[in-house]
């Protein structure tokens, strides 16, 4: 089955009953989306097994051992993600689902999708680096490294980095619904929905 992603509805605004719930039977994996759209459907390939099932608010996501698939309420297909070659499939616990985005974070690299982008995005990884803390609220998520701090939000085109030093422990995080704040000890980083870059202010 060929796979596509269709941004058309996105814009349309998302209703409380509009909200994603996933399902499987036997090998057929079914998202119920927003009223008065149709159900998105699919099989499991042969030999493919389900590692999680994830849901909240308007996004889903399906983990198997092969490949990532998401939906939002506006979504007519899955969007689809495969792991590469040599690739560990994704641990159950490192899918974070929030009502308007979804970050998962595999083994080499970090990925992530919303109704905006209809599409997964991907950051790499470097060696030995594995996040310390991802945390998010609703629109918006923010993924600390021993190396940089990186935002992500319903608005974004792609991950948003800033550069940390192995020093700048984050003391607290605090989340609007369109905004993060990090304290660290020197210096306050903040991420907006939608920004660029993340804004520094002297502590």
């Amino acid at each position: 089955m060929a796979f596509a992603t269709s941004a058309a509805r996105a814009d349309l605004q998302f209703q409380p009953e509009d909200q994603v719930a996933l399902t499987q039977v036997d090998r057929h994996l079914i998202a119920v989306v927003g009223v008065g759209f149709a159900a998105v459907e699919t099989d499991l390939e042969l030999g493919e097994s389900v590692i999680a099932l994830r849901s909240q608010g308007f996004i889903g996501v399906i983990a198997t051992n092969r490949r990532l698939l998401a939906v939002h309420s506006r979504a007519a297909n899955f969007a689809e993600l495969r792991y590469r070659i040599a690739e560990k499939p994704v641990d159950a616990d490192a899918i974070h689902v929030l009502d308007r985005l979804a970050l998962v974070e595999l083994h080499t690299r970090l990925v992530g999708f919303s109704p905006e982008l209809g599409t997964w995005v991907e950051l790499g990884l470097g060696p030995g680096e594995h996040p310390r803390k991802i945390d998010g609220d609703g629109n918006i998520a923010a993924v600390v490294t021993p190396r940089r701090a990186i935002g992500f939000s319903s608005r974004s085109s792609g991950f948003v980095e800033e550069p940390l030093s192995p020093e700048e422990d984050v003391e607290r995080a605090s989340f609007s619904d369109a905004s993060v704040t990090l304290v660290l000890p020197h210096k306050i980083l903040i991420f907006r929905a939608g920004d660029k870059r993340w804004s520094s202010l002297t502590r």
